[in-house]
């Protein structure tokens, strides 16, 4: 700014009452956590490093409740590691729970109608165990005790 004929300083400013002052946010204040910008047109490959960084859903292990006829009910448990044998923890968790149970793989899953595996069951997902009755809460207490998951790790490995 250069200074008036007036004799003023070139650090004070004066206020015109003709130009008007925007309100609208500058573009770029407080949007640095934000990551790239997303273009949901892009190329699959071409995915943001955001997502790449949040975990996927094939280290969660999922437990589900699915609601058959009347008051009965099936629990599900999905996404146990395949380094466990699924047949010996269900057998475990059958003798300790006092219900029935079985595994069901994923080719076995062909028709939508006659399946007995849960709705939405992918093949990449693994073994599906399936429970008799409400069993979430027991099922997770189970799985932090036989040490397939550790109590740290199960508030963010178990989803119920």
């Amino acid at each position: 700014m250069e200074a008036e004929a007036g004799g003023e300083p070139p650090t004070s400013t004066k206020v015109d009452a003709t130009t008007k002052k925007s309100k609208a946010p500058v573009a770029n204040a407080g949007v640095e956590n934000l990551g790239p910008a997303f273009d949901p047109f892009a190329p699959v490959d071409d995915t943001p490093a955001v997502e790449k960084t949040v975990g996927s859903k094939h280290d969660k292990i999922h437990i589900r409740l699915q609601q058959r006829n009347g008051r009965k009910t099936l629990t599900t448990v999905q996404g146990i590691p395949k380094k466990f044998d699924h047949s010996k923890i269900l057998k475990a968790m059958k003798k300790e729970f006092a219900c029935n149970g079985t595994v069901v793989k994923p080719d076995e899953a062909g028709g939508e109608d006659d399946s007995p595996a849960p709705t939405g069951v992918k093949p990449n997902m693994g073994d599906v165990l399936q429970l008799q009755g409400d069993q979430r809460m027991s099922v997770k207490q189970f799985l932090v005790d036989a040490g397939i998951v550790s109590a740290k790790e199960a508030k963010d490995q178990i989803v119920v």
